[in-house]
């Protein structure tokens, strides 16, 4: 039997099994949004760390001058302006990476790559040192150089992800679930 004078106009009309709006996968469950929670949980986390890094060397900036000063590849007439200067643009761009201001992200990119080649100076020629990351005690001379130095690593790998995920979809807010 069929009906005379029904007829769907287009395909999406047609009910059919697996075809319904209450059947749908939502298309923003799955893949795309936990790419978006791992780009805020990146983002936040690596914020934190430069935030955390920055104020406990403006804290105590002789320390960090201190720490400085053991690399030998600063003059010493420019120790202070570093020990100072330094934390304040990783506060700075920890702050910025945040609240998302353009640059931020490339700034901790950066003085990452900065201190990747000065971890990695201290690795090859063996100094025995604190690595000035944080606090003067935090790590054990020169086994707190290498894992710095990976440290520092993980977080290249972090930037590198925010920047793809950037680049392949604009960054969201953090996404509605329901």
């Amino acid at each position: 039997m069929s009906r005379i004078g029904v007829k769907p106009t287009t395909s999406q009309e047609i009910p059919l099994a697996g075809n319904s709006r209450r059947s749908r996968p939502h298309p923003d469950l799955g893949g795309p949004v936990a790419l978006t929670w791992l780009y805020h949980f990146l983002r936040l986390g690596l914020a934190a760390i430069f935030i955390y890094a920055g104020v406990i060397k403006l804290l105590d900036p002789r320390a960090f001058a201190h720490a400085i000063a053991q690399y030998e590849l600063i003059p010493e007439t420019l120790l202070p302006l570093v020990a100072v200067g330094l934390p304040a643009l990783e506060l700075l761009a920890g702050i910025g990476l945040i609240f998302e201001v353009r640059g931020s992200l490339t700034l901790i990119a950066l003085l990452l790559l900065i201190f990747l080649v000065i971890l990695g100076y201290a690795v090859w020629h063996n100094l025995d040192i604190d690595c000035g990351c944080f606090t003067l005690d935090e790590l054990d001379a020169q086994h707190g150089v290498k894992t710095a130095f990976r440290r520092d690593l993980i977080m290249i790998g972090a930037t590198l992800f925010l920047y793809w995920r950037r680049r392949s979809r604009a960054p969201q807010r953090f996404p509605n679930l329901l």
